[in-house]
C-alpha cells in the first residue's frame, strides 16, 4: 500500500513509519520540517513538509488535497490531533473520500470534545471526575469548588485540546489551580477561545486502554500503565510497562466503542487507585506510547491497514505483558526534574531517582525497547542519541553562560553608583509590560521624583491590562496599575534611556538581540538586594503567596537602588 504519514517527526509517527514499512508497505513520511529522526528511517520512502495546521490550517487542508490528487495514497494516516482535526473538516471531498484514516464524523465529535465525551460516558456508566462545566466565569461561583481546593489543586482543561480561530490553532495544555483567584485567572484567559472544565483532582496511576474497533466491537486490546511521567505532576509518560488489561477498564472502553460504533483505533486514558477508576480522556489516534505496544506483539499500525484496507481483524497470541518502553529524551528530562525535586528537600519523589536510574540496566535482558530503536532500522535511534548528546552539551554551555551572565550582573549592581552619576532617563524593562516593570517603575517614581522613568515590554500585546491577581497584591502594597496598558520597547526607547533596568537573563537575551549597544547601558534591579539571587522571576502564573514575595523583593531592590542615585534624582 502507499499511505502519506501525516506529522511523522511525532512518537508515534516514527512508530507507525516503521511499523508499515517492516510490513512492506511504502511510507511517505510527512511533518512541518525534517529535523525528526523519522527521516532517518530507511522506511521513509518519501520525505516531504507539510504547512503547519495550526499556524494556518487552510493551507495544510490544501496540501494534503494537491498530494493526494498527484499521488494517489491508498490511505492518510495523521497520527495527531492537529493534523486530524482539520482533515475531519473536509473529510467528504471527493479526493480524501474512503482514504483517510480517521474515526467516522459521529466519533470525532463525540471524543474529541472532553464535554461531550463527559456526558456519553456518564450516560452508559463510566466514572469520570466530578466536574464543573464552564462556559461563563458566573460557573466558578458554585461552593463545590471551594471543598475540592480544601483537598487539592482542581485540574483545569479545556473542553478541546486543540482550538482553532479561523485559520490559526493553539494548542492547550492542563492546568492546575490552587485558589480561586489563580482560578479565575486561567479559566478568564481560557474562556476568550473556548470553553472549561474545571476537575476535582483524582489520585492513582495513569492506565491505558489501547484499542482496534470494527464498527464498534474491539478486536484487538492492549493495555500499559505510566512508570514515570513529564511534567511530574502528570504528564506524557517517558517510561511505561505493558499490562494485562484490567476487565473493568476494558469493559468501559469496549462500552465507549460500542456507544460510538468506533472503527479504527483508539487509547482511552484512565486514573486507577485502588479498586476504583476514572476516565480521563479518548485519544482517537495513534498514542505517544505506541512503541511499547509494539515491542509487546500489539502492531497496531499494521493492524490498521489490514482492517481498513482488507477488512481483516488480526489473529494470534495476546500481546506481552511486563515489557517496557522508554523515550530516551523524555526520559532524561525526567532524571533531571527529580534531581531538581531531591533538592526542594524530602519527598515521595526523591525515593525514585535510585530505582529509576537502575530501571535503564532493562534494555539488556530483552524486555525494554526504547522508542525508535529497531536493529533493521538503526537510523532513527541514532539520530535520537545524537541529538539527545547535543542538547545536552548544548544545555551545559548554557548553563555556563548563564552563570557568567549573572557574575557580570552582580558586579554591575555592586559598581552602580558610578554608571548613575548622570542618569536622568531609567527604561524599566521586563517581558510582557504588565507585571514587575510597571510596578518597579511605579515605586522608583515615587522614590526618585525627579527622574524621568518608563516602563516597556520586550515581548508585550500593546494595551494589554495588567492581570487582575497582580493589579490587587499591587494595590494592598500601595501600588495602583488599573491605568496601565502594556507597550512595547522601541529603538527610539532605547535611544532615550541613560540607564535600562531588567529583570531576567530572557530580558538581557531579547535586549541583546533587537539591540547590541544598549547592554552597555543595563543594570539588574535583583542585584541590587545584596542576595544570591539576581533574577526576579516573572509572578504572572505564580499563586498569591509568590506573588507578594516577587513585590516585596521589588520594593527591597527599587530601595537600594535609589541609594545608587545621584542626590539630585532624589529630591
Amino acid at each position: 500500500m502507499k499511505i502519506l504519514v501525516l506529522h511523522a517527526s511525532s512518537n508515534a509517527g516514527r512508530a507507525v513509519v516503521q511499523s508499515l514499512g517492516a510490513a512492506g508497505h511504502r511510507c511517505c513520511a510527512a511533518a512541518t520540517s525534517t529535523e525528526g529522526s523519522v527521516f532517518a528511517s530507511r522506511y521513509a520512502a518519501w520525505r516531504a513538509v507539510h504547512p503547519d495546521p495550526l499556524a494556518n490550517k487552510e493551507a495544510y487542508q490544501s496540501w494534503v488535497l494537491s498530494e493526494q490528487r498527484r499521488e494517489g495514497f491508498d490511505l492518510i494516516l495523521p497520527v495527531t490531533e492537529e493534523t486530524l482535526v482539520p482533515l475531519h473538516e473536509i473529510r467528504h471531498d471527493p479526493a480524501l473520500a474512503g482514504h483517510l484514516a480517521i474515526p467516522s464524523a459521529e466519533a470525532v465529535e463525540g471524543a474529541f470534545d472532553k464535554e461531550a465525551l463527559r456526558r456519553r460516558a456518564e450516560s452508559v456508566g463510566i466514572a469520570v471526575p466530578e466536574t464543573v462545566f464552564v462556559e461563563r466565569l458566573e460557573a466558578l461561583e458554585t461552593p463545590l469548588l471551594d471543598v475540592w481546593m480544601a483537598e487539592a489543586p482542581v485540574v483545569v482543561k479545556t473542553t478541546r485540546s486543540k482550538v482553532w480561530q479561523g485559520r490559526v490553532g493553539r494548542s492547550h495544555a492542563v492546568h492546575m489551580a490552587r485558589d480561586r483567584t489563580e482560578l479565575r485567572r486561567r479559566v478568564a484567559e481560557l474562556l476568550r477561545e473556548t470553553p472549561v472544565q474545571v476537575q476535582r483532582w483524582v489520585p492513582g496511576r495513569g492506565v491505558g486502554i489501547e484499542v482496534l474497533a470494527r464498527h464498534g466491537e474491539i478486536v484487538m486490546a492492549f493495555s500499559h500503565e505510566r512508570i514515570h511521567e513529564v511534567p511530574l505532576s502528570g504528564g506524557a509518560s517517558s517510561y511505561r510497562r505493558s499490562i494485562a488489561p484490567p476487565r473493568p477498564l476494558l469493559d468501559a472502553t469496549a462500552a465507549l466503542m460500542r456507544a460510538y460504533r468506533w472503527h479504527g483505533v483508539a487509547m482511552v486514558e484512565f486514573r486507577v487507585a485502588e479498586d476504583r477508576h476514572w476516565l480521563l480522556e479518548v485519544n482517537g489516534r495513534f498514542w505517544g506510547s505506541l512503541p511499547l505496544a509494539i515491542f509487546a506483539g500489539a502492531d497496531f499500525p499494521r493492524a490498521l491497514v489490514d482492517l481498513l484496507c482488507h477488512d481483516r481483524v488480526p489473529v494470534g497470541p495476546p500481546p506481552a505483558t511486563n515489557v517496557y518502553a522508554r523515550n530516551v529524551a523524555s526520559d532524561l528530562v525526567w532524571i533531571k526534574a527529580v534531581l531538581l525535586d531531591r533538592r526542594s528537600g524530602p519527598g515521595r519523589l526523591t525515593r525514585r531517582l535510585l530505582p529509576g536510574l537502575l530501571e535503564w540496566t532493562r534494555l539488556a535482558s530483552g524486555r525494554e525497547t526504547w522508542d525508535g530503536l529497531s536493529l533493521r532500522d538503526p537510523g532513527p535511534i541514532l539520530r535520537e542519541l545524537t541529538s539527545c548528546a547535543g542538547h545536552e552539551l548544548a544545555a551545559v554551555q548554557r548553563r555556563l553562560g548563564r552563570a557568567l551572565l549573572l557574575r557580570e550582573a552582580r558586579r554591575l549592581g555592586a559598581t552602580a553608583r558610578r554608571r548613575l552619576e548622570r542618569a536622568r532617563r531609567v527604561l524599566v524593562v521586563c517581558h510582557g509590560n504588565i507585571c514587575r516593570s510597571p510596578y518597579a517603575a511605579a515605586r522608583l517614581s515615587t522614590r526618585a521624583p525627579a527622574l524621568e522613568v518608563r516602563s516597556r515590554g520586550l515581548h508585550a500585546e500593546d494595551g494589554s491590562r495588567t492581570p487582575e491577581h497582580i493589579r490587587s497584591a499591587a494595590q494592598a502594597r500601595g501600588v495602583d496599575l488599573s491605568a496601565h496598558r502594556a507597550a512595547g520597547v522601541t529603538a527610539r526607547d532605547l535611544a532615550w534611556a541613560d540607564a535600562i533596568v531588567l529583570m531576567d537573563g530572557s530580558n538581557h537575551a531579547r535586549l541583546g538581540a533587537m539591540d547590541e549597544r544598549s547592554l552597555d547601558k543595563v543594570l539588574w534591579l535583583g542585584a541590587f538586594d545584596g542576595g544570591h539571587r539576581v533574577e526576579i522571576e516573572d509572578p504572572y502564573d505564580a499563586p498569591p503567596a509568590q506573588v507578594r514575595a516577587v513585590l516585596a523583593r521589588i520594593d527591597a531592590c527599587v530601595e537600594s537602588f535609589s541609594h545608587a542615585l545621584p542626590p539630585a534624582a532624589v529630591r
